[in-house]
């Protein structure tokens, strides 16, 4: 992703120079704390340590720590401004920049619960489109029901039924690494008064990012703890029942 630079307000030079000092700041523990690297990672495979706790090493554990963190509606929100912003030089400050970083921690996770998971072929399950009415298979059953925030917007109607495929489609078609840069790169763009010159390149990352949470959430949905009780699910929205299908 290449950037234009273009003139640097007061702002931005102030967050690159809370960021820099940060970073010195973190150089300096980790060569104090380099004896117990081996340990943390072992115990925080999905770098979550930096904005929840250590200890969750599977991977749809870690999509519930990451959606009580926000639901599946703000986070398709914050990437697509995200996205926009990294192609102008308008700053995004919708929120505090600290906020913005700690989201690009979370979708960092992510990332990394989803590769865990990429050669997982899930149970999956049949469906035809009226399914999509009843929303047993992609609504959280956590506070008050969004169906319309927590349907899927960008995953196929297969992916919806398989969502582990989307993870296998995603990093078949590049790296961990590639996905964790292209998604730093467009937040930090997003907080400059930069721009990437690469409109469809920005498109494909923020598409795949988005498919890639989507994904998760259904995963979480299904075999986690994010779903409604079966028997809450059955029950279709005129009062009669509907046999659940196998998920």
């Amino acid at each position: 992703m290449a950037v234009k630079n273009n003139a640097q307000p007061v702002f931005y030079i102030v967050y690159r120079l809370f960021t820099g000092l940060q970073g010195c700041y973190l150089c300096g523990v980790n060569r104090i704390k380099n004896t117990k690297t081996t340990k943390m990672k072992n115990n925080d495979p999905f770098d979550m340590a930096r904005w929840s706790r250590e200890g969750i090493t599977e991977p749809i554990k870690g999509f519930s720590e990451i959606f009580s963190y926000m639901d599946i509606e703000g986070f398709r929100r914050v990437v697509k401004k995200i996205a926009d912003h990294a192609l102008t030089d308008k700053i995004y400050r919708q929120s505090a920049p600290g906020d913005v970083l700690m989201d690009m921690k979370v979708v960092r996770s992510a990332l990394i619960a989803a590769h865990a998971l990429k050669d997982t072929t899930g149970k999956g399950f049949e469906a035809t489109k009226q399914d999509l009415l009843y929303p047993w298979q992609y609504c959280t059953g956590m506070g008050k029901l969004n169906h319309w925030g927590d349907f899927p917007r960008n995953v196929s109607f297969k992916e919806y039924c398989h969502p582990y495929q989307v993870f296998k489609k995603l990093f078949k078609r590049r790296q961990l690494n590639e996905w964790l840069t292209d998604w730093e790169k467009l937040v930090e763009v997003a907080l400059s008064p930069s721009n990437l010159d690469g409109e469809l390149t920005v498109l494909h990352a923020r598409t795949g990012l988005l498919k890639l949470l989507e994904a998760a959430h259904l995963v979480w949905i299904r075999d986690g703890d994010g779903g409604f009780v079966k028997e809450q699910a059955a029950k279709q929205p005129n009062g009669q029942n509907k046999t659940v299908p196998a998920s």
